[in-house]
């Protein structure tokens, strides 16, 4: 014994159990995530770790990468298998002595680790799944935290409607909070925690589309986008010129985003397709008609292909050239934005470099005073067909577009009216 507690005092010693200590100006939360989730280094290893407090126990694991941003992917991946592992593959969960610690929190981590799975088995797009995630853990629990299920109430719920309203959020978010708490009483339904789901407040959603570009609008746009790619800064770029450590505040856009409203409006797809459009994605058809052929990844269960425009192939085929003279444009290459493989910042800075071409031409409110974002560029390619394409039927627009006719009806084809198709109205069969 005398000679264990010599050891302990020894500085030799102390200094080699010292090393597998967290660094203290190195410890990280994880955003979006609980505070319990965290990564940090220490000097007995070059890798980050991660560590994650859960039901009485740390959890701890070297995510065996240098770099921090791999690091936080790591542990956001850590969290989710520790946490599905904790709560669906437990021994028997339901015996009659745990009910009483089945509070609103402990279900909704197991609705958190259920929608996981259904990501893993490719039933749940994982962006639903971060969303829904979120809304739970960073409202939901926050709310009802340690209630049990069965006492929470309509009126809980009404009141919770309440506070939701006075931090701004729109009937329709309002709607997606509330699906994600149904979905926690389905589950202790399900599990016969409770005898009956309490009546939810029904909420009237008021749709607005986000609203399209005329022809001129259009036009102001791709001349806007021009000029600024060719703008000099004159402001120095240092670490006061970045927002959230994302992108950088300047004067000008890339060249590519001219290009980029081009390639969308006579593209008809979504921001989220063009983000992760690469080339070995498109193809050049030449033939009785000119046109790209895009095969893209799935997004919102669509699969099918795109077919655009003839200005589309003209716009990519300058936009690869241009970068393959920079040592880019192989297949695996991103179309745009590709010197950024995190396509989430890429999303960002696309949309942020757009605000500012809205912000110049004076655009950036439709003419029912909705704000105008990118996806407002898929709304003007599906306006515009309406329009002038001969009168394409909603059927093969919807497919080519990934979405459906209802959604074309009730949203892109919003602000259309009669008068613009006068010509289709008063025209007489041949």
């Amino acid at each position: 014994m005398a000679n264990n507690i010599v050891a302990a005092n020894d500085t030799t010693y102390q200094l080699a159990a010292c090393r597998t200590l967290s660094i203290a100006e190195s410890v990280t939360a994880v955003a979006g995530y609980p505070a319990k989730l965290k990564i940090y280094l220490t000097r007995a290893s070059k890798f980050w770790q991660v560590r994650c407090y859960l039901k009485g126990r740390v959890y701890t694991k070297s995510t065996r990468s240098t770099n921090q941003r791999l690091a936080i992917n790591a542990a956001k991946d850590f969290y989710e298998q520790l946490v599905a592992s904790y709560y669906i593959h437990q021994h028997n969960p339901f015996v009659a002595t745990d009910k009483e610690l089945l509070t609103f929190d402990v279900l909704a981590e197991r609705v958190i680790a259920q929608e996981r799975d259904r990501v893993v088995r490719g039933e749940l797009a994982d962006m639903t799944y971060r969303n829904n995630r979120q809304r739970l853990s960073k409202y939901w629990m926050a709310m009802f935290g340690k209630r049990k299920i069965q006492d929470i109430t309509h009126h809980d719920i009404v009141k919770a409607v309440g506070v939701l309203s006075q931090r701004g959020i729109g009937a329709i978010s309002m709607t997606q909070y509330l699906q994600c708490l149904r979905s926690v009483f389905n589950y202790a339904r399900a599990e016969n925690l409770i005898t009956h789901v309490p009546l939810f407040p029904k909420l009237r959603k008021a749709t607005t589309s986000r609203g399209g570009f005329g022809v001129t609008e259009y036009r102001q746009l791709v001349r806007a986008a021009k000029k600024l790619s060719e703008l000099q800064d004159i402001k120095s770029i240092n670490h006061r010129s970045r927002a959230g450590g994302v992108y950088t505040k300047t004067e000008s856009v890339p060249k590519e985003i001219a290009w980029l409203i081009v390639f969308m409006v006579n593209g008809f797809m979504r921001p989220s397709d063009v983000i992760h459009i690469q080339h070995q994605h498109v193809q050049v058809v030449r033939g009785e008609h000119l046109y790209l052929r895009l095969t893209l990844p799935e997004t919102k269960r669509h699969k099918a292909q795109i077919v655009t425009l003839p200005p589309a192939v003209r716009v990519y085929e300058r936009l690869l050239n241009y970068m393959q003279a920079q040592g880019m444009g192989k297949p695996e290459d991103y179309v745009f934005l590709p010197e950024l493989k995190r396509r989430d910042v890429a999303g960002r800075m696309m949309a942020e470099h757009f605000n500012k071409i809205l912000v110049v031409t004076g655009l950036r409110l439709g003419q029912l005073g909705q704000t105008r974002t990118l996806y407002s560029l898929r709304h003007t390619a599906i306006m515009f067909r309406l329009l002038y394409g001969r009168g394409i039927d909603l059927l093969t627009l919807a497919r080519n577009a990934r979405t459906s006719v209802q959604m074309i009806e009730k949203f892109y084809a919003a602000n259309l009216t009669a008068e613009m198709n006068i010509d289709l109205i008063q025209g007489r069969r041949g």
